[in-house]
């Protein structure tokens, strides 16, 4: 069995679908074109230059929490196309998005799709899950690309699976297997592939030996995996709960592990079933509402595996398997406890489970009229939330209304509204965020750093001075602290009355923190370029240059690279002219 081998039905029928599900995908998810970079994006995009030219294989090996090197590759490819041009990654994003679309077309074919050939309930599930509000975090967060690219291999590794499941054929085996290995590149998440294939085993009655062998050579993949990132990961979880770098959270008991599981699980279900009032920043939620869902979507899932056959008892599983890296996060430290995008890969369950069952129970006419409904309902969703995503401004206004206690939505309002020039709000938002209670040292120093702009544009530099002394005091790790207290003594060197002496000293000060910010984050493009100023003024001109180059080479056709381009010239000018002198 072929990939196409999967699909069952006339050709030009499934064409006609394919073009349908890519062309819903794109257009539900349009606005996203137009967006620009927010919330961590310019990180994301600058980050992955850093990649050591002398070793390009280096970063598939590696010790952090977050060891995800096909998210890093593919953003390097769209930083080697577009640069700074957000439109490039957004069309990425959505290109991948119509991709899983369509596997999910054509799993849902393999899984759903009528005996005579019948293609329409797998078109109406990948139809359901290109349109699917849910999805918007993800397709519009370029950050969120990791959760696309693993439910992108996952789907290939599946497929991989089907062929060696029915056919019997080696190459599917293989196949799952380096797909397996690509979503575990993409996102942790991928990992529970190997219980999906082994749930699909056992309710397909697949036989022992070639489920063990499937098993078997999975967790091999498993191995591997673990072994290149070198660990991390696994000794994060094992670390004491609240311990730095550990990745469970202090708060941990039955009780409240029993609390954050049901509710955390009723807002997952909700969202699905009901998509409205998205957030980029959900809390746990309250009320009595939440338990009964969660009892009911129990409930129903017994009934499910009782009555409805192996099939919509495997899609309950992968909702269920699928979400369990999700479900975790609730009892993280290093996370918000809910995200709608770690709702993208269950979703192909629930997508083709939610068609599967209606196909069951109605007939072809009103199976079409009831999907026009929330097909149409999904489309405008989807359209709406996705321009959310437009910029800072309007995503964190957004979060801001519907989380008002989060420290992080605050923070973020805040600088966006000093990025749009407005000091009044951008002030107002960020003391709303130091009234939050229980903050981390590293959300205070941001809220501090933000405060010290509005100084520092207002030239009130011993003021700007002291929160910046205050957001170390918070988190000796924050580099914009570190970055703007190399800023400000960079301006006071030149303020009116500053003699020669002065400007020197004020001069080395700002290189000081301009060190201390490359020492911690070393693609600092801007920081750069400020020490390039700062050893022009002080005459050093080839630590000068030096740094010239290097803003120049990360970045030649943008802005600030062309300006570094032309102090380059005038560095080596001087340098050439102070050679001339002293001949």
């Amino acid at each position: 069995m072929t990939i196409s081998g999967l699909l069952k039905g006339r050709s030009a029928v499934n064409a006609f679908f394919i073009l349908s599900i890519v062309s819903a995908a794109f257009f539900g998810a349009i606005a996203a074109l137009s967006n620009g970079f927010v919330w961590d994006d310019m990180h994301m995009v600058t980050n992955p230059v850093l990649v050591d030219s002398n070793s390009f294989y280096g970063y598939f090996f590696g010790k952090s929490l977050y060891y995800r090197p096909f998210l890093r590759l593919s953003l390097s490819l769209d930083w080697g196309l577009w640069r700074m041009s957000p439109m490039g990654y957004h069309l990425h994003n959505l290109i991948i998005h119509a991709a899983n679309s369509v596997l999910v077309f054509v799993v849902a074919g393999r899984l759903i799709a009528k005996d005579n050939g019948d293609m329409l309930p797998a078109f109406l599930a990948g139809l359901a899950f290109a349109l699917h509000p849910v999805h918007s975090e993800a397709i519009a967060w370029i950050s969120g690309r990791t959760d696309l690219l693993a439910t992108f291999f996952f789907l290939l590794a599946f497929l991989g699976f089907l062929i060696y499941r029915w056919e019997d054929n080696p190459r599917g085996i293989v196949i799952c297997a380096v797909f397996y290995l690509f979503s575990m590149f993409s996102k942790e998440n991928g990992i529970t592939l190997i219980a999906v294939v082994v749930a699909y085993g056992l309710l397909t009655k697949m036989p022992w030996r070639r489920l063990v062998l499937s098993a078997g050579i999975l967790l091999a993949v498993v191995v591997v995996y673990f072994v290149m990132r070198q660990g991390s990961g696994l000794s994060d979880v094992i670390k004491r709960p609240g311990t730095q770098g550990a990745y469970l959270s202090p708060l941990i008991s039955m009780i409240n592990f029993l609390y954050d599981l049901v509710y955390g699980s009723g807002y997952y279900i909700e969202k699905l079933l009901l998509p409205l009032n998205l957030n980029l920043l959900p809390a746990i939620p309250e009320g009595s509402g939440y338990v009964w869902l969660f009892c009911a979507a129990v409930g129903a899932s017994i009934f499910c595996f009782i009555r409805c056959g192996s099939v919509m008892s495997f899609l309950i599983l992968w909702i269920v398997l699928t979400m369990l890296p999700s479900l975790s996060i609730i009892f993280s430290q290093v996370a918000a406890p809910l995200g709608e995008r770690y709702l993208y890969l269950p979703s192909v369950g629930f997508s083709i489970l939610g068609v599967g069952l209606l196909a069951n129970v109605l007939n072809r006419r009103v199976l079409i009229s009831v999907f026009i409904l929330i097909s149409t309902g999904y489309f405008v969703l989807i359209y709406e939330r996705t321009g959310v995503w437009r910029s800072d401004l309007t995503l964190w206004g957004d979060t801001v209304k519907k989380s008002p206690s989060s420290v992080v939505a605050h923070t973020n309002y805040g600088i966006a509204l000093l990025q749009e020039l407005d000091f009044a709000g951008g002030e107002r938002e960020l003391f709303a965020a130091l009234e939050v209670p229980n903050k981390s040292g590293e959300q205070a120093a941001l809220v501090f750093n933000a405060l010290s702009n509005i100084e520092i544009a207002k030239k009130d530099y011993k003021k700007a001075m002291g929160y910046l002394m205050m957001a170390i005091n918070n988190d000796p790790g924050c580099t914009a602290a570190y970055n703007n207290l190399g800023y400000v003594y960079m301006q006071m060197s030149g303020a009116p009355g500053v003699d020669e002496q002065g400007k020197t000293e004020a001069l080395q000060t700002a290189i000081s923190y301009f060190n201390k910010a490359i020492e911690l984050a070393s693609y600092l493009s801007q920081t750069k370029f400020n020490l390039g100023l700062c050893y022009f003024e002080l005459k050093d001109y080839d630590k000068a240059v030096d740094f010239f180059y290097e803003v120049v080479d990360a970045d030649p056709a943008g802005k600030l690279g062309q300006q570094a381009a032309s102090l380059l010239v005038a560095a080596k000018m001087q340098k050439e002219a102070g050679k001339y002198l002293r001949r």
